[in-house]
């Protein structure tokens, strides 16, 4: 009988702490994607009371939960002041973008001179849907269609390898992408390069797509400088090595 009863007090434990780690998980995706959507804006401060009544947790879930966002660079916490969204690294975003720009580049030429007829058919599809999305004005849409125009390159072709490599990369770049979504003209300038690199997809010009691809993924870089000058307290300026 103590057995059944230690096995299930054990079970009912073990149910106990799976529930509070799906809330500490829960807590943290959410806290995630609103510091990656810019809902939760550079420098805002993140008060734990909140977060515990908003997820019925225990303060030292959410700790944990920001301590998390904290490895992944997105949170700082300091003593006597508390955790806050951290600033975006520009330098880190250069790199980031560095890295993307160079394997983009050579994965769109692959495209443009093998990718087979259905694939590149549904580049398309998925333009006309990326159309439809700004006609309406629907920036979220909109996003996860340009997310989603760039993974079908490499899958398109098979190449899980590099999507393995890329993907945690667009990752990072996450952040400056939504915060840039919103510039006036933006997405229309986004679909206009995606027409022209699918363009030369199509064509089967393989440097044409290339120079196209470099030319979409450059604007992006420049329009982030402008960004930066209209709001310098959105980044850190430095070396986070220094």
């Amino acid at each position: 009988m103590d057995s059944v009863g230690g096995f299930s007090g054990g079970t009912a434990a073990a149910r106990g702490r799976r529930t509070a780690g799906s809330k500490v998980d829960q807590a943290y995706l959410a806290l995630k994607r609103a510091i990656v959507s810019g809902a939760l804006a550079p420098d805002t401060p993140i008060d734990k009371n909140e977060w515990c009544v908003r997820f019925d947790v225990s303060r030292l879930s959410i700790t944990t939960a920001i301590n998390r966002l904290a490895f992944e660079g997105l949170v700082v916490v300091e003593p006597q002041r508390g955790s806050y969204v951290a600033k975006i690294h520009l330098e880190d975003v250069r790199q980031w973008m560095l890295m993307r720009r160079a394997l983009e580049i050579e994965v769109v030429g692959v495209c443009a001179a093998s990718m087979s007829d259905d694939a590149i058919a549904a580049l398309g599809q998925n333009l006309a849907y990326q159309k439809a999305a700004i006609a309406s004005g629907d920036l979220e849409g909109f996003h996860e269609l340009d997310t989603r125009f760039h993974r079908q390159m490499t899958e398109g072709l098979n190449l899980a390898r590099m999507g393995e490599v890329l993907d945690p990369i667009r990752t990072h770049l996450e952040r400056v992408r939504r915060t840039l979504l919103p510039e006036p003209g933006r997405p229309e300038g986004t679909f206009r390069e995606h027409e022209a690199i699918f363009g030369a997809i199509a064509a089967r010009k393989p440097e044409q797509a290339k120079g196209e691809m470099a030319d979409h993924l450059d604007r992006v870089w420049r329009e982030l400088h402008s960004f930066v000058a209209r709001h310098p307290g959105f980044f850190d300026e430095t070396d986070p090595r220094e």
